[in-house]
Protein backbone atom coordinates (compact mmCIF):
# COMPACT_ATOMS: atom_id res chain seq x y z
CA UNK A 1 0.00 0.00 0.00
CA UNK A 2 1.41 3.67 -0.60
CA UNK A 3 0.98 6.03 2.91
CA UNK A 4 0.82 9.95 2.14
CA UNK A 5 -0.43 10.29 5.75
CA UNK A 6 1.37 11.91 8.46
CA UNK A 7 1.26 12.52 12.26
CA UNK A 8 -1.07 10.16 14.02
CA UNK A 9 -4.63 8.79 12.31
CA UNK A 10 -3.26 7.82 9.39
CA UNK A 11 0.06 6.40 10.57
CA UNK A 12 -1.77 4.47 13.22
CA UNK A 13 -3.98 2.80 10.26
CA UNK A 14 -1.08 1.94 8.07
CA UNK A 15 0.80 0.54 10.60
CA UNK A 16 -1.74 -2.13 12.01
CA UNK A 17 -1.61 -3.44 8.24
CA UNK A 18 2.16 -3.32 8.45
CA UNK A 19 1.96 -5.89 11.31
CA UNK A 20 -0.68 -7.70 9.48
CA UNK A 21 1.98 -8.49 6.56
CA UNK A 22 0.86 -5.44 4.45
CA UNK A 23 3.67 -3.87 2.77
CA UNK A 24 3.83 -0.24 3.05
CA UNK A 25 5.79 2.44 1.13
CA UNK A 26 5.90 5.73 3.22
CA UNK A 27 5.73 8.47 1.35
CA UNK A 28 7.25 11.99 2.82
CA UNK A 29 8.38 15.32 2.62
CA UNK A 30 11.59 16.20 1.76
CA UNK A 31 12.05 18.46 4.31
CA UNK A 32 12.22 17.05 7.35
CA UNK A 33 9.21 13.69 6.11
CA UNK A 34 6.64 13.25 8.44
CA UNK A 35 5.84 16.25 11.80
CA UNK A 36 6.05 13.20 13.50
CA UNK A 37 9.37 12.87 13.14
CA UNK A 38 10.27 16.17 15.04
CA UNK A 39 7.57 15.82 17.90
CA UNK A 40 9.70 15.21 21.15
CA UNK A 41 11.04 13.61 23.29
CA UNK A 42 13.58 12.04 20.94
CA UNK A 43 16.11 9.65 21.30
CA UNK A 44 18.82 10.52 18.91
CA UNK A 45 17.28 11.23 15.93
CA UNK A 46 14.18 9.60 16.69
CA UNK A 47 11.25 11.10 17.59
CA UNK A 48 8.79 9.61 19.97
CA UNK A 49 5.98 9.30 18.40
CA UNK A 50 6.96 8.64 15.13
CA UNK A 51 8.56 5.38 16.54
CA UNK A 52 5.85 4.51 18.00
CA UNK A 53 3.24 4.76 14.68
CA UNK A 54 5.78 3.65 11.92
CA UNK A 55 7.63 0.64 12.50
CA UNK A 56 7.63 -1.73 9.62
CA UNK A 57 7.73 0.94 6.67
CA UNK A 58 9.41 1.65 4.02
CA UNK A 59 9.97 5.64 3.15
CA UNK A 60 10.56 7.37 0.16
CA UNK A 61 11.41 11.53 0.44
CA UNK A 62 9.17 13.02 -2.14
CA UNK A 63 8.28 16.56 -3.29
CA UNK A 64 4.49 15.96 -4.12
CA UNK A 65 4.03 19.41 -5.13
CA UNK A 66 6.12 19.21 -8.23
CA UNK A 67 5.45 18.07 -11.20
CA UNK A 68 7.83 15.11 -11.12
CA UNK A 69 6.98 14.26 -7.62
CA UNK A 70 3.13 13.43 -8.23
CA UNK A 71 4.38 11.21 -11.52
CA UNK A 72 6.47 9.25 -8.64
CA UNK A 73 3.58 8.45 -6.50
CA UNK A 74 0.92 7.99 -9.94
CA UNK A 75 3.90 5.24 -10.70
CA UNK A 76 4.11 3.73 -7.31
CA UNK A 77 0.08 3.93 -7.09
CA UNK A 78 0.04 2.06 -9.90
CA UNK A 79 1.44 -1.02 -8.22
CA UNK A 80 -0.50 -0.86 -5.34
CA UNK A 81 -3.26 -2.00 -3.87
CA UNK A 82 -4.26 0.85 -1.37
CA UNK A 83 -3.50 4.24 -1.63
CA UNK A 84 -3.87 6.04 2.00
CA UNK A 85 -4.18 9.91 2.46
CA UNK A 86 -4.81 11.92 5.29
CA UNK A 87 -4.61 15.61 4.08
CA UNK A 88 -7.26 18.44 4.56
CA UNK A 89 -10.14 18.75 2.57
CA UNK A 90 -9.49 19.53 -1.50
CA UNK A 91 -5.92 19.74 -0.69
CA UNK A 92 -5.67 15.96 -2.31
CA UNK A 93 -7.43 17.58 -5.47
CA UNK A 94 -4.99 20.91 -5.38
CA UNK A 95 -2.37 18.27 -5.96
CA UNK A 96 -3.54 16.13 -8.54
CA UNK A 97 -3.93 13.09 -6.56
CA UNK A 98 -7.50 12.71 -5.48
CA UNK A 99 -8.92 9.42 -5.89
CA UNK A 100 -10.29 10.65 -9.63
CA UNK A 101 -6.57 10.97 -10.59
CA UNK A 102 -4.98 7.81 -8.69
CA UNK A 103 -8.27 5.64 -10.30
CA UNK A 104 -7.25 6.79 -13.70
CA UNK A 105 -3.82 4.83 -12.96
CA UNK A 106 -5.12 1.89 -11.12
CA UNK A 107 -9.01 1.62 -11.39
CA UNK A 108 -9.83 -1.18 -8.64
CA UNK A 109 -7.43 0.76 -6.05
CA UNK A 110 -8.67 0.86 -2.70
CA UNK A 111 -8.56 4.87 -1.98
CA UNK A 112 -8.44 5.55 1.55
CA UNK A 113 -8.81 9.27 3.03
CA UNK A 114 -9.12 9.93 6.37
CA UNK A 115 -10.12 13.95 7.01
CA UNK A 116 -11.15 15.42 10.46
CA UNK A 117 -14.29 16.61 9.34
CA UNK A 118 -15.49 14.80 6.35
CA UNK A 119 -15.47 15.39 2.26
CA UNK A 120 -18.66 17.43 2.36
CA UNK A 121 -20.11 20.29 4.67
CA UNK A 122 -18.95 23.35 5.89
CA UNK A 123 -16.04 22.45 7.55
CA UNK A 124 -14.52 20.06 5.45
CA UNK A 125 -11.71 21.94 4.95
CA UNK A 126 -10.51 23.14 8.35
CA UNK A 127 -7.51 21.33 9.88
CA UNK A 128 -7.86 19.17 12.21
CA UNK A 129 -6.61 17.50 15.38
CA UNK A 130 -7.30 15.16 18.29
CA UNK A 131 -8.13 17.57 20.97
CA UNK A 132 -10.22 19.91 18.47
CA UNK A 133 -12.15 16.80 17.37
CA UNK A 134 -12.33 15.56 20.89
CA UNK A 135 -14.42 18.62 22.11
CA UNK A 136 -16.64 19.34 18.69
CA UNK A 137 -17.93 16.25 19.53
CA UNK A 138 -18.37 16.41 23.49
CA UNK A 139 -15.75 13.93 24.44
CA UNK A 140 -14.41 16.82 26.87
CA UNK A 141 -17.68 17.68 27.95
CA UNK A 142 -17.55 14.38 29.85
CA UNK A 143 -14.19 13.99 31.17
CA UNK A 144 -12.50 15.51 34.03
CA UNK A 145 -13.87 16.35 37.06
CA UNK A 146 -16.27 19.04 36.45
CA UNK A 147 -13.70 21.48 38.45
CA UNK A 148 -12.00 24.21 36.55
CA UNK A 149 -11.93 23.65 32.40
CA UNK A 150 -13.06 21.21 30.15
CA UNK A 151 -10.02 18.21 30.08
CA UNK A 152 -9.12 16.46 27.08
CA UNK A 153 -8.78 12.37 27.51
CA UNK A 154 -4.60 11.56 27.85
CA UNK A 155 -4.94 9.36 24.75
CA UNK A 156 -5.11 10.44 21.20
CA UNK A 157 -8.45 8.67 21.28
CA UNK A 158 -9.64 10.42 18.37
CA UNK A 159 -6.79 10.00 16.23
CA UNK A 160 -5.43 6.13 17.44
CA UNK A 161 -9.67 5.39 17.08
CA UNK A 162 -10.13 6.75 13.66
CA UNK A 163 -6.89 4.96 12.33
CA UNK A 164 -7.98 1.87 13.52
CA UNK A 165 -11.16 2.55 12.16
CA UNK A 166 -9.48 3.27 9.02
CA UNK A 167 -7.81 0.66 9.34
CA UNK A 168 -11.24 -2.07 9.54
CA UNK A 169 -12.76 -0.36 6.80
CA UNK A 170 -9.44 -0.85 4.33
CA UNK A 171 -9.53 -4.60 5.26
CA UNK A 172 -13.77 -4.44 4.66
CA UNK A 173 -12.75 -2.69 0.98
CA UNK A 174 -10.20 -4.97 -0.23
CA UNK A 175 -12.53 -8.21 1.13
CA UNK A 176 -15.39 -6.55 -0.84
CA UNK A 177 -12.79 -4.74 -3.48
CA UNK A 178 -14.77 -1.69 -2.74
CA UNK A 179 -13.67 2.09 -1.55
CA UNK A 180 -13.07 2.15 2.20
CA UNK A 181 -14.63 4.55 4.64
CA UNK A 182 -13.45 7.21 7.30
CA UNK A 183 -13.16 7.02 10.94
CA UNK A 184 -15.35 8.77 12.99
CA UNK A 185 -15.05 10.58 16.09
CA UNK A 186 -19.25 11.01 17.22
CA UNK A 187 -19.16 7.60 17.34
CA UNK A 188 -16.92 7.50 20.61
CA UNK A 189 -19.99 9.41 21.93
CA UNK A 190 -22.77 7.46 21.33
CA UNK A 191 -23.65 6.50 24.82
CA UNK A 192 -23.44 9.89 26.24
CA UNK A 193 -26.24 11.05 23.42
CA UNK A 194 -28.37 8.29 24.02
CA UNK A 195 -28.36 9.22 28.04
CA UNK A 196 -29.27 12.63 26.85
CA UNK A 197 -32.40 11.59 24.28
CA UNK A 198 -33.51 9.13 27.59
CA UNK A 199 -32.95 11.86 30.64
CA UNK A 200 -32.96 15.10 29.37
CA UNK A 201 -30.42 15.67 31.18
CA UNK A 202 -26.68 16.84 29.05
CA UNK A 203 -24.25 14.41 30.77
CA UNK A 204 -21.34 16.59 33.05
CA UNK A 205 -17.67 15.38 33.69
CA UNK A 206 -17.82 12.49 35.72
CA UNK A 207 -13.98 11.95 36.91
CA UNK A 208 -13.16 8.35 37.01
CA UNK A 209 -16.88 7.95 37.86
CA UNK A 210 -19.75 6.68 35.71
CA UNK A 211 -23.31 8.09 34.76
CA UNK A 212 -25.31 4.71 35.73
CA UNK A 213 -23.06 2.47 37.71
CA UNK A 214 -21.77 3.01 41.67
CA UNK A 215 -19.51 2.41 43.08
CA UNK A 216 -17.57 2.93 39.82
CA UNK A 217 -14.05 4.17 39.59
CA UNK A 218 -10.86 5.24 41.11
CA UNK A 219 -10.37 5.06 45.12
CA UNK A 220 -7.57 6.19 47.04
CA UNK A 221 -5.15 3.80 49.19
CA UNK A 222 -2.59 3.92 51.41
CA UNK A 223 -0.10 4.10 48.74
CA UNK A 224 -2.09 4.99 45.54
CA UNK A 225 -4.97 4.64 43.78
CA UNK A 226 -6.83 1.25 42.75
CA UNK A 227 -9.89 1.33 40.16
CA UNK A 228 -13.21 -0.85 41.09
CA UNK A 229 -16.24 -1.28 38.70
CA UNK A 230 -19.12 -2.45 40.07
CA UNK A 231 -22.12 -2.58 38.01
CA UNK A 232 -25.04 -4.80 40.28
CA UNK A 233 -26.05 -6.11 43.47
CA UNK A 234 -24.13 -9.42 43.48
CA UNK A 235 -20.91 -7.63 42.63
CA UNK A 236 -21.66 -5.05 45.73
CA UNK A 237 -22.51 -7.55 47.87
CA UNK A 238 -18.95 -9.24 47.00
CA UNK A 239 -17.07 -5.72 47.23
CA UNK A 240 -18.66 -5.27 50.53
CA UNK A 241 -18.05 -8.46 51.88
CA UNK A 242 -14.23 -7.60 50.41
CA UNK A 243 -14.34 -4.51 52.55
CA UNK A 244 -15.81 -5.50 55.95
CA UNK A 245 -18.56 -4.10 55.55
CA UNK A 246 -21.15 -7.16 54.89
CA UNK A 247 -24.34 -4.44 56.73
CA UNK A 248 -23.86 -1.99 53.72
CA UNK A 249 -26.14 -4.05 51.26
CA UNK A 250 -28.91 -3.52 53.55
CA UNK A 251 -28.62 0.37 53.94
CA UNK A 252 -31.45 1.42 52.08
CA UNK A 253 -29.07 4.21 50.54
CA UNK A 254 -27.11 1.61 48.91
CA UNK A 255 -30.12 -1.35 47.98
CA UNK A 256 -29.57 -0.95 44.25
CA UNK A 257 -27.28 0.53 41.57
CA UNK A 258 -29.63 3.82 40.91
CA UNK A 259 -29.74 4.19 44.54
CA UNK A 260 -25.99 4.04 44.85
CA UNK A 261 -25.38 6.38 42.09
CA UNK A 262 -28.31 8.46 43.61
CA UNK A 263 -25.89 8.26 46.82
CA UNK A 264 -22.50 7.99 45.66
CA UNK A 265 -21.20 11.07 47.09
CA UNK A 266 -21.87 9.12 50.62
CA UNK A 267 -21.03 6.25 49.62
CA UNK A 268 -17.52 6.64 47.60
CA UNK A 269 -16.12 8.63 51.15
CA UNK A 270 -17.32 5.18 53.00
CA UNK A 271 -14.79 2.83 50.73
CA UNK A 272 -12.20 5.46 50.76
CA UNK A 273 -12.00 5.43 54.52
CA UNK A 274 -11.34 1.49 54.35
CA UNK A 275 -9.11 1.66 51.80
CA UNK A 276 -6.70 4.04 53.39
CA UNK A 277 -5.79 1.42 55.88
CA UNK A 278 -3.91 -1.09 53.33
CA UNK A 279 -2.10 -0.24 50.46
CA UNK A 280 -3.14 -0.73 46.79
CA UNK A 281 -1.24 -4.29 46.50
CA UNK A 282 -3.43 -5.63 49.59
CA UNK A 283 -6.43 -4.76 48.28
CA UNK A 284 -5.79 -5.78 44.93
CA UNK A 285 -5.01 -9.39 46.28
CA UNK A 286 -8.06 -9.40 48.82
CA UNK A 287 -10.67 -8.22 45.74
CA UNK A 288 -9.32 -11.01 43.53
CA UNK A 289 -10.16 -13.55 46.30
CA UNK A 290 -13.78 -12.04 46.29
CA UNK A 291 -14.28 -11.91 42.59
CA UNK A 292 -14.46 -8.00 42.48
CA UNK A 293 -13.46 -6.31 39.26
CA UNK A 294 -10.33 -4.58 39.77
CA UNK A 295 -7.23 -3.19 38.99
CA UNK A 296 -4.34 -1.03 40.49
CA UNK A 297 -3.87 2.25 38.51
CA UNK A 298 -0.68 2.25 37.34
CA UNK A 299 2.20 4.42 35.85
CA UNK A 300 4.39 3.43 32.17
CA UNK A 301 6.87 2.25 34.54
CA UNK A 302 5.21 -0.04 36.36
CA UNK A 303 3.58 -0.90 32.99
CA UNK A 304 6.63 -2.64 31.52
CA UNK A 305 7.30 -4.18 34.15
CA UNK A 306 3.65 -6.00 34.49
CA UNK A 307 3.58 -9.43 34.49
CA UNK A 308 0.03 -10.30 33.06
CA UNK A 309 1.91 -8.12 29.74
CA UNK A 310 4.97 -10.26 29.73
CA UNK A 311 2.72 -13.57 29.57
CA UNK A 312 1.10 -12.10 26.71
CA UNK A 313 4.16 -11.07 24.88
CA UNK A 314 2.58 -7.35 24.62
CA UNK A 315 5.95 -5.78 24.21
CA UNK A 316 8.48 -6.35 21.19
CA UNK A 317 11.71 -4.32 21.10
CA UNK A 318 12.65 -2.87 18.31
CA UNK A 319 16.14 -1.60 17.12
CA UNK A 320 16.67 2.57 16.75
CA UNK A 321 19.43 2.12 14.47
CA UNK A 322 22.17 3.20 16.68
CA UNK A 323 20.24 3.97 19.85
CA UNK A 324 19.16 1.77 22.61
CA UNK A 325 16.37 -0.51 21.56
CA UNK A 326 13.10 0.88 22.68
CA UNK A 327 9.63 -1.34 23.54
CA UNK A 328 6.35 -1.51 21.70
CA UNK A 329 3.18 -2.62 22.00
CA UNK A 330 1.79 -5.73 19.39
CA UNK A 331 -1.31 -5.48 18.26
CA UNK A 332 -3.54 -6.36 20.83
CA UNK A 333 -4.85 -9.12 18.15
CA UNK A 334 -4.64 -13.23 18.16
CA UNK A 335 -4.63 -15.42 14.97
CA UNK A 336 -3.79 -18.79 15.02
CA UNK A 337 -2.58 -19.39 11.38
CA UNK A 338 -1.53 -15.86 10.34
CA UNK A 339 -0.18 -14.24 14.06
CA UNK A 340 0.61 -10.62 13.53
CA UNK A 341 4.08 -9.25 14.81
CA UNK A 342 6.23 -6.05 14.61
CA UNK A 343 6.88 -5.69 11.03
CA UNK A 344 10.19 -3.96 12.04
CA UNK A 345 12.14 -0.85 12.78
CA UNK A 346 10.80 2.34 11.67
CA UNK A 347 12.65 3.86 8.39
CA UNK A 348 14.91 6.66 8.26
CA UNK A 349 13.47 9.38 6.03
CA UNK A 350 14.15 8.46 2.61
CA UNK A 351 15.94 5.16 3.74
CA UNK A 352 14.19 3.16 0.86
CA UNK A 353 14.35 5.87 -1.63
CA UNK A 354 15.88 4.34 -4.38
CA UNK A 355 14.85 1.05 -3.82
CA UNK A 356 11.48 2.27 -4.28
CA UNK A 357 11.99 4.44 -7.36
CA UNK A 358 13.76 1.38 -8.84
CA UNK A 359 10.93 -0.87 -8.49
CA UNK A 360 8.38 2.05 -10.29
CA UNK A 361 11.03 1.31 -12.81
CA UNK A 362 13.67 4.07 -12.97
CA UNK A 363 16.88 3.82 -14.20
CA UNK A 364 19.89 5.17 -12.32
CA UNK A 365 20.03 8.09 -14.09
CA UNK A 366 16.46 8.96 -14.01
CA UNK A 367 16.88 8.62 -10.33
CA UNK A 368 20.55 10.53 -9.58
CA UNK A 369 18.53 13.37 -11.51
CA UNK A 370 15.74 13.40 -9.26
CA UNK A 371 18.04 13.30 -6.21
CA UNK A 372 19.90 16.66 -7.92
CA UNK A 373 16.58 18.59 -8.84
CA UNK A 374 15.14 17.92 -5.34
CA UNK A 375 12.17 15.74 -6.11
CA UNK A 376 13.45 12.97 -3.99
CA UNK A 377 15.92 12.51 -1.62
Amino acid sequence: MLDLSNVVAGPMSTMILADLGAEVIKVERIDGGDDARGMGPHRGPWGAFFVSLNRGKRSIAVDITKPQGREIVLRLAATCDVFMENFRGGKSTALGLDESAIRAVKPNIIYASLTAYGPTGPDYAKPGYDALIQGRTGIVSVTGTGEGAPIRAGVSIIDMGAGTWMALGILAALFERQRSGRGQGVMLMAYHLVYQQFTGAVPRPQGSRHLSFAPYGIFETADGNIMIGISNNRLFRRLCAALGKEEWPNDPRFSSNPKRVENRDTLDPMIVEVLRAHATSHWTDVFNRFDVPNDAVQDTAQLLQDPQIAALNQLASIGLGGENPVSVPRLPISLGITPPDVSGPPPKLGQHSRAILREAQYSDSEIDHLFRSGVSA
